[in-house]
């Protein structure tokens, strides 16, 4: 395990979801140089993932240029030269300045944080306390906001409210937005409204069919205010072609059982996902009650990882059967 490129993916927030936890996984396995050759079984049984989303992760961060994957071959008891483990090599220089701009960044910004909760402060003080004269003031250039905060918050009210926390309410996908590396994140709080909203459509497989289409059409990729409009119109489109297809299917035949257990099993490991990506974001703060929170998101994993088990062999069986 190299700690080095650990902590380089920790530090780099363009890491999401299962790309996160596949990338700490890689990083687990590497050696300083980044190299590295685990299993797919191994990277889906250390991640929690499923190994079909191990390797569309793999192809997306190879796309990146966050990986690069080298075919390698044994001799088999035969002779015949055989696949083996690929070969992954981490860039560790591009993931250690991404980790150091991002770093750079944030301490910016939160000296510039500062810097203006200081000069808020001193422009509410009472005249001739504690204020520093105009003749003694540095030019700093800076200007004092015209409307400052005017709700505070009050006592100890929490910064992010449940519908907004990241912890809470994790992002699913990031559909590529107009302008150089903008995207607009959904969140599982938006896929469980869109489901109600339009339930025959597959939200989860539409929402990938944007994603494309958006990379496949730069030029026409939609604002930040666009979007939501953008995102809606497609999905009513799907929703109004989709009720005519499940009327005549539901005439034709009845429900496959197979095809439920199928999707039953799709939404589980979502759902494992989501609560991997939790569990990380609670162990990476230091409280009491961010540990039990971990303890609890380590519970449901191992549950629906055993609820995942039991509808794979329940589908098994019925494979046999037919």
């Amino acid at each position: 395990m190299s700690v080095k490129v650990m902590s380089y993916v920790w530090d780099i927030s363009l890491f999401k979801g299962s790309d996160k936890l596949i990338m700490l996984c890689l990083a687990d396995h590497a050696d300083d140089a980044g190299v590295c050759w685990p299993s797919i079984e191994t990277i889906a049984r250390k991640s929690g993932v499923s190994p079909t989303t191990v390797k569309a992760t793999l192809k997306k961060l190879e796309a990146g240029g966050w990986i690069v994957k080298r075919n390698q071959f044994k001799k088999a008891d035969s002779g015949r030269l055989v696949r083996s483990n690929n070969q992954y090599q981490l860039p560790v220089k591009r993931l250690k300045s991404t980790a150091d701009e991002q770093s750079d960044f944030e301490q910016t910004d939160f000296v510039h944080s500062k810097l203006e909760h200081s000069k808020y402060e001193q422009t509410n003080l009472p005249e001739g306390v504690g204020q520093i004269s105009a003749g003694g003031r540095s030019d700093f250039g800076y200007k004092p906001s015209i409307d400052p905060l005017l709700d505070p918050p009050e006592g100890d009210a929490p910064l992010f409210s449940a519908q907004t926390d990241p912890i809470l309410d994790p992002v699913v996908f990031e559909i590529p937005l107009k302008g150089k590396n903008v995207s607009y994140p959904v969140t599982q709080s938006q896929l469980v409204e869109w489901r109600s909203l339009y339930p025959v459509v597959d939200i989860h497989q539409q929402l990938r069919n944007m994603i494309g289409w958006c990379q496949a059409n730069p030029t026409r990729q939609k604002t930040a205010q666009g979007i939501q409009r953008f995102i809606h119109a497609w999905l009513c489109k799907e929703q109004d072609k989709g009720r005519i297809v499940a009327v005549s299917q539901t005439a034709a035949k009845p429900i496959d059982d197979a095809q439920l257990l199928k999707q039953k099993i799709q939404q589980i490991e979502i759902d494992i996902n989501n609560e991997n990506v939790a569990l990380i974001s609670f162990k990476q703060r230091k409280s009491a009650v961010s540990e039990q929170a971990a303890q609890s998101a380590e519970r449901k994993i191992k549950a629906m990882m055993a609820q995942r088990e039991s509808w794979l062999r329940e589908l098994s069986v019925r494979a046999d059967e037919s």
